[in-house]
């Protein structure tokens, strides 16, 4: 199980030396490939090892009907929450002219790339991220351990996308997106074991990212 909860981290230790190495700035398109790298290969070389198919017992793509209404009536509800939390609460909670500067200077994007780069990100990374979390990391650990399980892949997945947003907001606004990250990881965990397949989480996670992917070209676009 140690092996297996390393790989878990391993991600976020790259990010985290990448981060502390060149905090005054931007990411980069390269460190940014590099951590996914370590969400692919290590994972596809454990599975390998161990002799588990990733399309027969992670994505399972023949289950794809199971929990397929629930999670499109989850990812509405997601994009519903998103974009109402930012658009009531969005001017007292967030200094949105900081918030479009650093989406610029950390993942290279404009108000005119960002739409090159919304369909990868609503579609490609969604998967990426359910495989590593939902599939690997969440359905490998679960069968050792189901405390550590649900605890760990759920507080991975969470500091993963705080370390890249910690020092865009406040600390209210961040408080309430580490425990909306961490609940929607539960949630995608239940959803994943629930349905028996990859799809039903992915598709609720690529209805967060288009909320997201729209809230970031209001921002890009002022």
């Amino acid at each position: 199980m140690s092996v297996l909860i390393s790989l878990i981290l391993l991600p976020l230790a790259i990010i985290g030396v990448q981060l502390a190495l060149d905090l005054d700035s931007h990411f980069g398109v390269a460190g940014y490939a590099l951590y996914k790298v370590f969400m692919i290969v290590p994972p596809l070389v454990y599975c390998r090892r161990h002799r588990i198919g990733i399309l027969r017992d992670i994505v399972k793509p023949g289950h794809w009907r199971r929990g397929l209404p629930v999670a499109m009536g989850l990812a509405a509800l997601a994009v519903a929450i998103f974009w109402g939390v930012y658009f009531t609460l969005g001017d007292q909670l967030l200094d949105k002219e900081k918030i479009a500067a650093k989406i610029s200077d950390q993942f290279m994007v404009s108000a005119a790339t960002v739409y090159l780069v919304a369909p990868f990100t609503i579609f490609a990374n969604s998967f990426l991220e359910e495989f590593f979390y939902r599939g690997f990391a969440f359905g490998r650990l679960v069968k050792k351990n189901r405390r550590w399980g649900y605890l760990l892949p759920a507080v991975a997945f969470t500091v993963q996308h705080i370390l890249f947003i910690h020092h865009w907001m406040t600390l209210l606004p961040l408080t309430l997106a580490v425990v909306a990250l961490f609940v929607l990881a539960l949630i995608l965990q239940r959803l994943y074991e629930k349905s028996d397949t990859l799809i039903a989480p992915w598709v609720v996670h690529a209805g967060g990212d288009l909320a997201m992917m729209g809230i970031a070209v209001t921002l890009l676009r002022g």
